[in-house]
């Protein structure tokens, strides 16, 4: 690895964790950990975890995640090994590591460790601040929600034979993907955190949906759900409130995927919490699609307009009102 420095930036620049395992760590691990809680104020986050809490499924690492191991770790790598996302980092004083390694860490002794930390702490705010994003390569996204959009709403819908496709939105599908858009779902679905609807109804019903558009040559990109909704007695119910609209964190999962351009992406949705999300989110153009609450989504957005000068939006009879051009 070149540039350790970069890395490190990298990972907390991704929202990564440093992640340690103290199971047969070297003895002295707090003082290869002090610097990480001395020089940076909390700037690198970091953990230290059991071999347990990750074989028991207690703990979690994701994608962008540094995983490190030092040596006389092998055993908690292998015992691990299924069950860690993430880069790993195996430290060590010889020139060989793991096969289910990813970098080498080649340093002799806590010294130079040492002295690596003190080097960063200096130049570690311009690395994040310069991290250079590839935005060039960034593509607009047609966001769209599910029901009274993509196909003809059915509440707590759990039969397939009840999904009827919307004609002119498959259309608008087709449309986006020859202008080069991705197609992305964003969807809330309180049923599943309700209890109403089972996650394998609801799978049924939304693999119906996407059979139907691939018999009309359409597709959809990417699909995303939230099934929260405040319910304590449904596991569903109660966790990653986060994605529920009108927050963003949906349109974040598929920015961060597929590499969005939000600000010449597109929302397509039926109501203020729609629109409301994908403003929150970056996005450029937000669309109010017709349907039977559509005068009260409007008293909802204009409210919300009047106290967010930026926001925007337009109400729409049909889906050929809608412009992919960009901003």
């Amino acid at each position: 690895m070149k540039s350790w420095a970069q890395l490190v930036a990298d990972t907390v620049r991704m929202g990564g964790v440093l992640v340690f395992i103290e199971n047969q760590a070297p003895q002295d691990l707090t003082k290869w950990l002090q610097p990480l809680s001395q020089l940076f104020s909390g700037k690198i986050p970091f953990t230290v975890r059991k071999e347990s809490d990750f074989v028991r499924g207690n703990y979690r690492t994701g994608a962008h995640d540094l995983i490190f191991f030092f040596d006389g770790q092998d055993s908690v790598l292998r015992s691990i090994d299924s069950h860690v996302q993430g880069q790993r980092v195996w430290v060590s004083s010889k020139s060989d590591m793991p096969a289910t390694v990813d970098y080498l860490w080649h340093t002799a002794d806590l010294t130079s460790w040492l002295a690596f930390w003190q080097s960063l702490s200096a130049q570690f705010d311009s690395l994040i601040e310069n991290w250079a994003g590839v935005d060039s390569d960034f593509t607009p996204c047609l966001f769209l929600d599910r029901d009274d959009v993509v196909v003809r709403n059915v509440p707590y819908n759990k039969d397939p034979e009840h999904v009827e496709l919307i004609p002119e939105v498959v259309e608008l599908i087709k449309k986006a993907h020859a202008a080069g858009y991705w197609v992305a779902l964003v969807t809330n679905q309180s049923g599943i955190g309700r209890g109403r609807i089972s996650w394998g109804e609801y799978k049924s019903v939304h693999q119906r949906m996407l059979k139907l558009l691939a018999e009309q040559g359409a597709w959809i990109d990417e699909c995303v759900w939230s099934s929260f909704i405040e319910n304590e007695s449904v596991p569903e119910g109660r966790i990653f409130a986060g994605l529920r609209k009108p927050r963003a964190g949906m349109f974040q999962l598929v920015k961060e995927k597929l590499k969005v351009d939000m600000q010449n992406s597109i929302m397509v949705g039926d109501s203020a919490t729609d629109l409301v999300a994908a403003f929150s989110a970056g996005v450029g153009k937000c669309y109010l699609f017709k349907s039977e609450k559509m005068e009260q989504e409007r008293e909802t957005l204009e409210k919300f307009r009047a106290a967010n000068s930026g926001f925007n939006y337009q109400a729409i009879s049909s889906a050929s009102a809608i412009s992919l051009g960009r901003l």
